[in-house]
C-alpha cells in the first residue's frame, strides 16, 4: 500500500514560497456527452440495475427498417413492416480507487489543502477510468477494418490484414477515406454487414470518427484538409454533440483523443499507427449499477485520512453473429509526433 508523504524540509512544505499546487490537465470524460438512455445516440445507456438487484443488463439492438412501403392510393393495411431486434448483454462489475495520506503533520506541512487535493484527483482519476472503459471496449477486437493500402486506395480487411499492409505515407487519413467509409457504412457493404444506423444531430445524418491526436495531425498538415476548412467550422456549436470537435467533412464529425491505442509494428513492423474507429448510433452500450460515489475515511484515531472512488458499472461494443454492430474499426499510420 503506498500513501502520500510529504516530509520535513520537501519543496512542498509551507515555509517554502510555493502556494499553489500545479495539478496535471485532466481531461474531461470524452463519452459522456454521446450518453443517452435513448438508442439514437452513441453511447446507449441502461440503468434499470440501479433500482433492483442483479448483475446483467440486456440491450435491445434496433435493425433499420428496410421495406419500400406504398405510395398513392395503394393499400398499406396487410404490408406493414415488422421491426428487427437482436440483443446483447453486458455483466456488472465494481471498479475504485483511493488515496491516503500518511497523518496530520503532511497536511499541516503543506500550503494547499491536501484534503481539497485528494479529493480532486480522486474525481479526476473516476472521469479517466470512465472513458477507458470505453475505449477499451470500442477498439477492441473488431470484426472489420478500414485502411489505405501501400498504393494509398481504400480497402478492408481484417485487422491483422490492415495492420500488415500500413505504409508510412500512403496509409495516413486523407479527406476521400473519411467519405469511402462513411459511405460504406451507411449501405454496410450492400447489407453483407449491418449497416452503421447514423446520429441524427440538427437534422442531419451524422457519424463520428474517433482518432489519435498523431493522426489528425497528419490530417490537419494535408494541404487538401487546409484549403477544405479554410472557410469552413464546426457546425452547431451551441450542440454538445459539437464540443471539442476538430471539424466535419461530409457529415463525419472528428474527433481527437490520446486514448486511441498506438503502435509502431505496422506495416511489417517499422511503421507508426493508431488504432481508430468510424461510430454511428449504439455503437457502445454502457450499464449502471450504481453511480459513482466518494468515500471518506480516517485511520489510526483520526491521524490519517483517505478518500475512495467506488462505481458499479459496464461497458461494452455490442456484436451480433461476431459482427461489430455500429462501428467499425479504422487503422492508419500516422507521424510518430507522441514519440518525439
Amino acid at each position: 500500500m503506498s500513501k502520500t508523504s510529504v516530509a520535513t524540509g520537501t519543496p512542498l512544505a509551507k515555509k517554502v514560497y510555493v502556494e499553489k499546487l500545479f495539478r496535471d490537465v485532466v481531461k474531461n470524460s470524452f463519452f459522456s456527452r454521446f450518453m443517452s438512455e435513448k438508442p439514437d445516440n452513441m453511447v446507449y445507456v441502461k440503468t434499470d440495475l440501479e433500482k433492483g438487484k442483479g448483475e446483467t443488463l440486456t440491450f435491445p439492438l434496433r435493425m433499420r427498417a428496410t421495406g419500400d412501403g406504398v405510395s398513392g392510393n395503394q393499400v398499406l393495411e396487410g404490408f406493414e413492416e415488422s421491426l428487427s431486434f437482436y440483443d446483447y448483454s453486458l455483466t456488472l462489475n465494481k471498479y475504485r480507487h483511493g488515496i491516503r495520506d500518511d497523518g496530520e503533520l503532511t497536511r499541516q506541512r503543506t500550503a494547499f489543502d491536501m484534503d481539497v487535493e485528494s479529493e480532486q484527483a480522486i474525481k479526476d482519476w473516476g472521469e479517466e477510468k470512465i472513458d477507458k472503459l470505453c475505449f477499451d471496449a470500442i477498439l477492441a477486437n473488431p470484426s472489420k477494418v478500414f485502411y489505405r493500402d501501400s498504393s494509398g486506395n481504400s480497402t478492408a480487411g481484417s485487422a491483422a490484414t490492415a495492420k500488415a499492409a500500413l505504409h508510412a505515407t500512403n496509409s495516413k487519413l486523407s479527406l476521400n477515406f473519411i467519405s469511402f467509409i462513411k459511405t460504406w457504412a451507411k449501405t454496410g457493404g450492400n447489407r453483407q454487414y449491418i449497416p452503421l444506423r447514423p446520429i441524427r444531430v440538427e437534422g442531419k445524418d451524422t457519424f463520428i470518427l474517433l482518432v489519435h491526436s498523431d493522426v489528425l495531425y497528419d490530417l490537419r498538415t494535408d494541404s487538401s484538409f487546409q484549403q477544405a476548412m479554410r472557410d469552413a467550422q464546426v457546425r452547431g456549436d451551441s450542440n454538445p454533440l459539437f464540443a471539442d470537435a476538430t471539424a466535419v467533412w461530409d457529415n463525419v464529425i472528428i474527433y481527437e483523443h490520446e486514448n486511441c491505442t498506438i503502435a509502431t509494428d505496422g506495416g511489417g513492423s517499422t511503421v507508426p499507427w493508431a488504432k481508430c474507429v468510424l461510430l454511428g448510433a449504439q455503437a457502445l452500450c454502457w450499464a449502471w449499477g450504481r453511480r459513482p460515489k466518494l468515500i471518506k475515511k480516517t485511520f489510526d484515531y483520526e491521524n490519517e485520512k483517505g478518500i475512495a472512488w467506488d462505481v458499479v458499472c459496464a461497458a461494452g461494443k455490442p456484436q451480433f453473429n461476431s459482427i461489430d454492430y455500429g462501428s467499425l474499426g479504422v487503422y492508419l499510420s500516422r507521424t510518430n509526433v507522441s514519440g518525439v
